[in-house]
């Protein structure tokens, strides 16, 4: 039987390290969206008020932002997103201006407390016809 050289220890060591990485490293929990309001490809009969982000955990705030903007247009003009008073692990983006029917992309970026960042994004329609 062959032994391993040492490429092959390597990689072997390399995969089990992601397999720890991948799987938490010991229980710790990675920053990560859970839920969104509106929801993803979600078509919505009036326009949101906010749009509304559930993370797994308080992202940095100072580090976090969501951006709206019409699909194939420029992003609009909102204040900033905000924690919820009483639970940061909502995002809050406040709607000041009523949309028009028609897609929307909601674009956001959230920073972990140990200073890791994700981004990610979803579409969602409005559509006030009835």
């Amino acid at each position: 039987m062959r032994k391993p050289g040492r490429t092959g220890v390597l990689i072997a060591m390399m995969a089990a390290g992601l397999g720890v990485t991948a799987a938490g490293g010991g229980g710790a929990s990675h920053l990560a969206l859970k839920e969104s309001s509106p929801k993803k490809d979600e078509t919505v009969s009036a326009s949101p008020e906010t749009v509304t982000l559930w993370f797994t955990q308080a992202p940095q705030m100072a580090g976090t932002s969501v951006r709206l903007l019409p699909t194939g247009g420029e992003p609009m003009e909102l204040e900033a997103a905000t924690a919820h008073e009483d639970d940061p692990t909502v995002v809050i983006l406040t709607v000041s201006e009523t949309l028009a029917d028609g897609d929307y992309q909601v674009m956001w970026r959230a920073m972990a407390q140990d200073g890791h960042t994700i981004r990610g994004d979803f579409g969602f329609a409005v559509s006030t016809a009835r």
